[in-house]
């Protein structure tokens, strides 16, 4: 064993981490030797295996790569098998000479019942503020895309737009990497997702300049939200027949500010002092509505169009690259499967930042 694990394939792991993982077809199980999860992995550990240390048996971040091996290679559990070699890649431990390799059964086992959606969730979480931390865009986005159901099936709604069956998740990138992601029916309105992401984003301690989020998300709300919590400027696309709403012109925020004199307020603070001191004091609808019509006199105001084409690019990229959708999904394990197949993306990703590979949405060497 100790042979093999020097040399697999004939390629050394002490070669050039670039011209090692350039090669076509490689395993899979290589690339995600140089991914680490260790704090990711202690968390899982230390959550989720605390009340029961008599069934803990495999190491968590071998698990969480097999489990990725799996979605990529869109295997079922049944059939997912791992060699010596891989197994050792991975992080599986000797004992006696050999590896011992867990069963899909055991692997299934992890993903729906040990994580569950609450662990995936924080792994989500965890993965997210990981690639934050590497990349230097201030810049995210929202939109939602679907997950397309059989048309036969009998649990997803038919959304008139996509002219499917579908369920939807709702996607926030910075530039141009997933972060955080809901999910939604198929015809769930789009805009009660922004509070969440919002609170995801100040766990992660994202730092951003702007947030662009397709027209669904468009609330005085969402825009007063993204500006006071996140301190970024809140882009949501607006319809063509978009008005200018008189309570959010300025001499109604002077007169609000003035109106309420004894808690401090004031006509003669600057504009951002007065907005925040009106979002503290019951009026962020109003804070919103402010921030609506400035975006509605902006001429340079970004086209809903160009989000789309961003979004989508990466979207589609996901969809090629997992199973992002619901087919032969059951309905109960769709939101989890789903989840776990979006941080799989995350954890390929990841991997290639941490190892400043790029393009670092590429992988088509790997099998």
């Amino acid at each position: 064993m100790a042979e093999t694990s020097k040399v697999f394939k004939g390629v050394s792991i002490t070669d050039s981490l670039k011209n090692y993982l350039a090669i076509r077809n490689v395993s899979l199980c290589q690339f995600l030797y140089f991914l680490n999860i260790a704090d990711i992995a202690q968390h899982i550990e230390n959550n989720f295996y605390s009340d029961k240390y008599w069934h803990f048996k495999y190491d968590v971040s071998a698990m969480i790569k097999f489990a990725v091996i799996k979605f990529f290679r869109q295997q079922p559990y049944k059939k997912i098998v791992l060699s010596e070699e891989e197994a050792w890649l991975l992080g599986f431990k000797e004992k006696d000479g050999e590896i011992s390799v867990p069963s899909g059964g055991t692997l299934h086992h992890f993903v729906k019942y040990r994580l569950g959606v609450e662990g995936i969730n924080k792994i989500m979480e965890m993965v997210g503020e990981k690639i934050i931390k590497l990349i230097d865009s201030k810049d995210a986005k929202l939109d939602s895309t679907p997950l397309e159901a059989s048309r036969y099936d009998t649990h997803s709604e038919f959304n008139p737009y996509y002219e499917c069956k579908m369920d939807k998740a709702h996607i926030t990138m910075i530039g141009t990497y997933p972060i955080f992601m809901t999910y939604t029916d198929g015809l769930a309105g789009d805009s009660l997702q922004v509070p969440e992401h919002i609170s995801v984003l100040l766990k992660m301690n994202a730092k951003l300049e702007e947030y662009r989020l397709d027209g669904g998300y468009d609330s005085f709300e969402n825009h007063a939200d993204i500006w006071y919590k996140l301190k970024a400027k809140p882009l949501i696309s607006l319809p063509i027949d978009a008005v200018i709403n008189a309570e959010g012109e300025l001499h109604r925020i002077d007169h609000w500010a003035n109106k309420m004199w004894k808690l401090g307020g004031s006509r003669h603070m600057k504009i951002d002092d007065k907005l925040r001191f009106l979002y503290e004091n019951g009026r962020q609808e109003q804070v919103g509505m402010y921030l609506r019509n400035q975006n509605l006199k902006d001429k340079t105001f970004p086209e809903s169009c160009k989000l789309r084409q961003e979004c989508e690019r990466i979207h589609g990229h996901i969809k090629n690259t997992v199973k992002f959708d619901v087919r032969r999904i059951r309905e109960e394990s769709r939101e989890l499967y789903t989840k776990f197949n979006f941080v799989a993306y995350q954890l390929l990703l990841l991997t290639n930042l941490q190892n400043s590979l790029k393009p670092a949405n590429a992988f088509e060497n790997y099998i």
